[in-house]
């Protein structure tokens, strides 16, 4: 934890832009560079403040991005002298370039929260502190982030709608949480398909200015049913039937199956018997015209595992 010292500045004049979003919190890039002088590297103001969204309340986002590659990694907490925090992470270039050259969210068995997507979402808004500092992405890397969060949260859109369709169909008490959790990533993509590239639920009204975000967002925040959903992906440019097809399904390599006394069970992680029939449906569809209460259940406790094919299918969004 470090308090601001009355050292003198170091660096290049800041820009406009980072003066004006950092006065909303009562600081100024000045303080802020004193802290961070004894570091290589340049330091970017990203989050919420970056992207134009912030308030008083907002936390102070940094990245300071070294071209050397030992470079310690890491987090840091600060404090401006009016007590307003400031968040730095410290990164070398060449993790930048790293992240962005492996993050391949076309095939995944878990939904991706704050994966490296998310981070993307933040360098894409980032602003150097300096005026004259570079961008921190390139306008390639620009683009590919756009394309990696577009995938991921489409990824996200199709799992969580499939996962719902199963769950409703099963008369499971969870089945509103996870139409409201579809729901919510919708709009999210919504959002950034209309250019807003910031992801986070909290700014999700700021980021609806857009007509057609705006117009869904309303049954994006409450929906509680898949009917509901259904109309939510037609709007995004996609089909529920199409959806269900694309989340596949499969046996999880770690589950062992086992016949007692002609009953067929799965060992799971090696500590957990389960009941599970094979061979498992293909996919959600199959799983949605069969058994989804069973396919649910072999889901939550991992004898089954889930993948989403995104084949061909972000090019067609929002149309």
């Amino acid at each position: 934890m470090t308090l601001l010292s009355d050292r003198h500045y170091v660096g290049g004049p800041p820009s406009a832009r980072v003066t004006k979003e950092l006065g909303v919190v009562g600081a100024n890039a000045h303080e802020i560079s004193e802290l961070l002088a004894v570091y290589d590297g340049e330091a970017y103001l990203v989050g919420s403040l970056a992207a134009g969204l912030g308030d008083g309340h907002s936390d102070i986002d940094i990245h300071v991005i070294s071209d050397d590659p030992v470079a310690s990694e890491g987090a840091a907490l600060m404090f401006t002298r009016s007590g307003t925090c400031i968040d730095v992470q410290y990164m070398s270039r060449r993790s930048v370039d790293r992240r962005l050259a492996t993050e391949r969210p076309g095939q995944r068995i878990s939904l991706s929260g704050r994966s490296g997507t998310w981070l993307m979402s933040r360098w894409l808004n980032a602003l150097p502190l300096r005026a004259d500092g570079p961008d921190l992405l390139s306008d390639e890397q620009q683009a590919q982030a756009i394309e990696l969060i577009t995938m991921s949260l489409t990824g996200d859109l199709i799992a969580l709608t499939a996962f719902a369709v199963l769950a409703e169909r099963s008369h499971n008490e969870r089945a509103w949480y996870l139409c409201r959790r579809a729901g919510v990533v919708a709009w999210e993509l919504a959002a950034v398909l209309a250019g807003e590239h910031y992801l986070g639920e909290r700014w999700l009204p700021r980021r609806s200015g857009d007509p057609r975000v705006a117009a869904i967002s309303e049954i994006a925040s409450s929906a509680s049913g898949t009917a509901e959903l259904s109309w939510l992906l037609g709007c995004l440019g996609l089909e529920m039937d199409e959806v269900l097809t694309r989340v596949r399904l499969s046996a999880s390599p770690d589950a062992e199956r086992w016949s007692i006394a002609g009953e067929e069970l799965v060992l799971v992680g090696g500590r957990r018997l389960v009941h599970c029939t094979y061979p498992v449906p293909a996919n959600a569809a199959e799983a949605a015209a069969a058994d989804p209460a069973s396919v649910i259940s072999w889901l939550a406790c991992g004898a089954l595992r889930w993948t989403v094919d995104l084949e061909g299918v972000v090019p067609g969004l929002g149309s």
